[in-house]
């Protein structure tokens, strides 16, 4: 992996790089003493705590927060038990094989990692595993708009012209004047110049202050209250808002963004982290390689006794959280629940609880939470995503796009990937697998559907756009994230105010009580947010263990602010 693509775009998790370093690299003790302070740091490197102050947390989920938060906790000696819903590891990470042909595979769910997340890079580089590209942009691949197939090359150099053809008006509201002087020749061009207004506030290099500022004052707006206002716009700049509702048509259709309603800081998080942007790369067996890595016997990490597969418990539904006190005083904590198919119940008593599951899976579970922490949790936002997989007998699209990248469309299937990567060298007269890839109330519609007609119904939209489809297929399946009772969501979708409100209060926890997850990070809807969650709620429960009693939310707690 290029160094040069680990640190580019602007990220708020860099702010922690060198904090997470110490936890990952010398255990969550000399995490808490660098952090600190301490001048005996170093005594502490990769140092066990003692077996009489050993103690025994339960986790909730087995995905990659309750995954990361129980490895780190196991490494410095600590009794970690996970209670897992599923038969399998990895939450909303999910690499489907079965039903496809052998050495086929498809991601149910994350698919691919920006080269600057540096928490997941982390893990991968740890456990060793094979990366391969992952390309996600195609100048071949098409843009299907009402009925009209061009590429994705033709729509940037003549973005004009289709913006023109099919959103008239789009520009209504700019003077020619203003399009010469801002070089406006199209709905990207209208977009870049609008949101780099809101990216300068920020800067190249924003201190954690500099960051709070930002969010403080953008996150109040969805991306259509800013577009559609003049809100915040600067006097003697290019007024280049409000948009007319044209301008936003083309832009949600165009780039298949249906999450305006998102609140702006949310939204533009993945675009300055340039997430998206090539080179992007993938695991080359599967993403599931990276979560069943921790559960195997440790042969990577520094602590060799760390075995997180003999302390998972599979098929296990939490129903309630209970806090108590030992006959010495300590306080503990109970977590009750049955096995889904069997009903027998079981009680689970440890020093702490971390819940890593969906938040929409918490309102499921009776536990002793403070008022606003149960508003967040029964009012956050979550979006849906759904995939539909399509085997076929050869890979007949390589004719056409080659390899790698996404058409988007109008259409209800959104948006359409087409595997491997440029160069990759795998023949088209080989067997492949195209995913449909949909987003928010279309995601919902297929969510609806029965498994073989949402198959059908995404076949014969793809026709349209490769009419092979037809003739070419054998088999598929669907995921359908907000209809996975487990998940019951793909990932949180903030609305304005929803960061403010509620965030630092979830990241806050109580003395027994953690809660963590993507939904908890600076980066929602990726691995890296999931992961960075999770250590910071193992820290906390550290940081108690070694006299810290002062408890704060990830916010506070990098600003040295204490409520």
């Amino acid at each position: 992996m290029s160094e040069s693509f680990e640190n580019r775009g602007v990220q708020q998790d860099d702010n922690y790089r060198e904090f997470m370093g110490w936890i990952t690299g010398g255990g969550l003790r000399y995490a808490y003493a660098k952090k600190n302070g301490n001048p005996s740091a170093d005594d502490l490197y990769r140092k066990q705590v003692d077996k009489d102050d050993a103690k025994k947390i339960i986790i909730v989920g087995a995905g990659m927060s309750g995954l990361t938060a129980a490895y780190e906790l196991a490494q410095i000696g600590h009794e970690v038990i996970i209670l897992e819903l599923q038969s399998r590891v990895g939450g909303r990470v999910k690499t489907l094989r079965e039903g496809f042909s052998d050495g086929l595979h498809c991601e149910a769910g994350a698919m691919r990692i920006p080269y600057n997340h540096f928490l997941t890079k982390h893990y991968i580089d740890l456990f060793k595993l094979k990366s391969s590209t992952f390309q996600d942009y195609n100048e071949n691949a098409f843009m299907y708009l009402y009925g009209e197939k061009i590429t994705m090359k033709e729509w940037t150099e003549k973005n004009g012209h289709y913006c023109n053809k099919f959103w008239k008006g789009w520009d209504a509201n700019l003077t020619k004047k203003l399009k010469v002087e801002m070089k406006i020749d199209g709905i990207l061009d209208y977009y870049n110049r609008t949101m780099d207004q809101v990216k300068e506030e920020l800067g190249e290099s924003p201190s954690e202050d500099q960051w709070q500022k930002w969010i403080d004052k953008w996150s109040k707006l969805s991306v259509e209250d800013f577009l559609r206002s003049s809100n915040y716009q600067k006097e003697g700049s290019p007024k280049l808002r409000p948009w007319p509702e044209a301008a936003i048509d083309a832009y949600k259709v165009s780039t298949y963004t249906p999450f305006f309603s998102m609140d702006l800081v949310s939204y533009l998080r993945e675009e300055i982290g340039e997430w998206y942007k090539d080179p992007l790369y993938t695991i080359a067996s599967g993403m599931d390689c990276l979560p069943k890595a921790f559960v195997k016997k440790n042969d990577k990490g520094w602590n060799k006794d760390v075995d997180l597969s003999k302390n998972i418990i599979f098929g296990f539904m939490v129903q309630k959280v209970k806090n108590f006190k030992d006959g010495n005083g300590n306080e503990k904590v109970k977590v009750f629940g049955m096995n889904r198919i069997s009903g027998q119940e079981e009680v689970f008593i440890g020093n702490a609880v971390i819940l890593t599951i969906p938040l929409q899976m918490m309102r499921h579970i009776e536990m002793p939470l403070n008022l606003k922490q149960k508003k967040a949790i029964a009012s956050i936002s979550h979006g849906a995503a759904t995939k539909i997989m399509l085997q076929c007998k050869t890979r007949f699209w390589q004719k056409e796009v080659g390899q790698g990248g996404f058409s988007k469309t109008n259409m209800q299937i959104g948006q359409l990937h087409y595997p491997d990567y440029e160069g990759s060298g795998i023949s088209g007269d080989e067997r492949g697998v195209l995913m449909v890839y949909t987003w928010d109330e279309n995601a919902l519609t297929f969510g609806a559907e029965t498994k073989n007609f949402a198959i059908t119904n995404a076949i014969n939209q793809v026709s349209k756009i490769h009419p092979d489809i037809k003739r070419e297929f054998e088999v598929g399946d669907v995921q359908a994230w907000y209809s996975d009772p487990t998940a019951q969501g793909a990932y949180v979708s903030l609305k304005p105010y929803e960061y403010l409100d509620y965030m630092k209060a979830l990241t806050k926890p109580s003395k027994t009580i953690f809660l963590a997850g993507e939904a908890l990070s600076w980066s929602n809807g990726w691995i890296q947010g999931a992961v960075f969650s999770g250590l910071m709620q193992a820290y906390f429960f550290q940081s108690l263990m070694e006299g810290n009693a002062t408890i704060c939310d990830h916010l506070s707690f990098f600003l040295n602010k204490v409520d």
